[in-house]
């Protein structure tokens, strides 16, 4: 159940994604709350040190205890929290390996495997531990979704290594790989960890299109395939976007 309140709050909060400073009005227009009610929960906002009024301009930004609260974000465990339980359903409907993971310190790393114990277990990605970036759905997605740079400094520093015949080791080939990865928005990777394993793996993203972190799923080639596309691909996608909507990620308009 919502506070009516609570809500108009932290919309007026979330108003100033990319924008510093508002106005009264611009404010009202973004939250689609009338002046009034906009002006009367910015005065208790301004109370609570959420948000602070230029003097001289008018203007409305926010207050120095959002940065406070900021530091002390858990990222990891929030995200945990949010995404285990879905990826928990689906390991039980889909008798599937579940993996959920993020890129930290230039690096593919899994915060979580789960399975449900009646179907076969893919281990080859470790909890706490790393994979190649040419290793895998996950890996591959989470690089595509780097900005350039961190991709080039990445591909400089760090060999492609031929983790069996299928992976891609050649950089320009590897590069052309991300580029497609990011444009269709997942990435189905078969035999390029172990011969007769495939993963599946799609992003969650932030609003500004960044990559918060993955959720992909491995098993069997020919249980991942249906025709020429990944069986489970739909269901993929949803699980993404009910851990956008849990983590309060608000969707991008369409025309963005």
């Amino acid at each position: 159940m919502n506070v009516r309140a609570v809500v108009r709050a932290a919309s007026i909060l979330q108003s100033f994604t990319d924008k510093p400073l508002q106005s009264l009005a611009e404010i009202a227009a973004a939250t689609g709350l009338d002046k009034g009610t906009t002006r009367r929960i910015l005065v208790t906002l301004i109370g609570c040190g959420f948000v602070v009024q230029d003097p001289v301009t008018q203007r409305y930004g926010l207050g120095r205890v959002i940065r406070v609260l900021a530091s002390n974000v858990i990222d990891h465990f929030d995200l945990r929290s949010v995404a285990v339980p879905v990826l928990t359903e689906l390991a039980h409907e889909l008798h599937m390996t579940m993996f959920l993971s993020v890129f930290h310190d230039r690096s593919a790393l899994c915060l979580d495997r789960i399975h449900d114990m009646t179907g076969m277990e893919v281990r080859w990605w470790a909890v706490g531990g790393t994979l190649p970036f040419n290793s895998g759905g996950a890996p591959k997605l989470l690089l595509a979704y780097q900005t350039p740079e961190t991709i080039d400094a990445i591909l400089a520093e760090q060999p492609l290594p031929p983790v069996n015949d299928s992976v891609i080791v050649e950089k320009a080939g590897f590069r052309a790989r991300l580029a497609e990865i990011r444009k269709r928005g997942w990435e189905f990777a078969v035999d390029d960890v172990a011969e007769g394993l495939a993963a599946l793996a799609v992003p969650v993203l932030a609003e500004d299109g960044s990559i918060i972190c993955a959720l992909s799923m491995a098993g069997l080639t020919p249980q991942m395939v249906i025709g020429d596309r990944p069986a489970h691909l739909d269901m993929m996608l949803d699980a993404a976007k009910r851990v956008r909507a849990a983590l309060g990620v608000r969707e991008r308009p369409a025309s963005e």
